[in-house]
This record gives C-alpha cells, structure tokens and sequence, in this order.
C-alpha cells in the first residue's frame, strides 16, 4: 500500500514538474488571444525571411500544421501516379506472358512509352513540389527560430540538426521547446508577442 501511493506521489510531482516547465505564472498578465489558423499562417508569410523577433506557440503550431497539409497535398498525387503505374505495369507483364512473338515487340514499345509518360508526371510533380518546398523553407525556419526566441533560448541551435548522431536529440528538445509558454517578460528578442501588460 505504502509502494502504491508512493508511486502516485512521484507520478503526480513528475507532472507538476513538467507543467509548471511548460507553462509560467502569469495570474498578473493580459494574455492576447490565441491565433487562428490562417493568422498564423498570414502572419508566417508576412514575416517570410524573419528571423529577429518572437513568436507565440499559436504561430508555429498552426504554421507546422499547415506545412503538413501541403506536405500531404503533394504526397496525393505521387501515391496515385505510383498506382496507377504499378497497376499498368502489371497489366503488360500479364499481357507480355502470353504474347506471341509478333505483339512481343508492340507491347514492349507500348511499355516503353507508358512508363515514360508516368517518369515526366513524376518529374513534373516533383518539380512543382520542390518549387513549393524551397518557397515555404524560409518562413518555417524564421517562425522555428523566432519560437525559440520567444522562449529565451538563440535560433542558432538548430545549426546543430547538421551534426549527425547529435541532430536526433536536438529535435527532441526543439519539440519540447516548441510547447512552451512564452516567457512573459520582455528578452533580448523583443517583447513578448502573448503578454502584453499587466493586469
């Protein structure tokens, strides 16, 4: 019995623990509303090459959703063109196996061609996509980095993602990082971009 409720109090004083590092007292501040999804993701583009500043928790999170959404828009149509390739190749494989040798040359030419025009949907998809992806790099490392500002910590630590081994642990505690609360006060980055004044 002693055992069970030993292990609840340590279970419960680790939570606290980890609550009170997420969050700050803030009883005597004004804390501005939360942003929506499109303010977040106007405000990221508006601050497109921004690195100086802060941004709330609110900002990346909605920012980092919409990042997967395209990142998911994209992965759609490669998925389908890989089926749809997939299923054509296995129609001519059949069809190979019981050709004669006189529509052994036609199906082949006929396969050569299909799966050229699939590579070219490959290409052009991977294109626009990698269009997309280096258009929306520059504004998800600044709101990264203005997150990490607004939490007292330097933008320069995801520098240290290009180490290998190294890159693994950083993520986690960048993931960590990126759930807290702003730091109410006013840091070397700027004010506060959540608490505004006191109550």
């Amino acid at each position: 019995m002693y055992e069970r409720i030993s292990h609840e109090r340590s279970c419960n004083y680790g939570k606290h623990l980890l609550i009170n590092y997420l969050t700050k007292k803030t009883e005597n501040l004004n804390a501005s509303p939360k942003l929506t999804f499109v303010e977040a993701v106007k405000a990221c583009f508006k601050k497109y090459a921004t690195f100086k500043g802060r941004a709330r928790r609110s900002e990346y999170w909605w920012f980092a959703l919409f990042t997967y959404i395209v990142n998911g828009i994209f992965y759609i149509p490669f998925m389908l063109i890989s089926s749809v390739h997939s299923a054509a190749v296995a129609k001519f494989s059949s069809e190979l196996t019981l050709a004669s040798l006189d529509q052994y040359d036609s199906l082949m030419n006929q396969a050569t061609a299909l799966d050229a025009q699939y590579q070219s949907y490959y290409i052009i998809v991977g294109v626009i996509y990698g269009i997309v992806w280096l258009a929306m790099l520059l504004p998800t490392l600044g709101v990264l980095v203005r997150r990490l500002h607004d939490i007292g910590k330097s933008g320069k630590i995801i520098l240290l993602c290009l180490i290998p081994l190294v890159n693994f642990v950083i993520a986690i505690l960048l993931f960590v990082w990126a759930l807290k609360d702003s730091d109410p006060k006013e840091n070397q980055y700027g004010p506060s971009p959540k608490y505004s004044a006191e109550a």
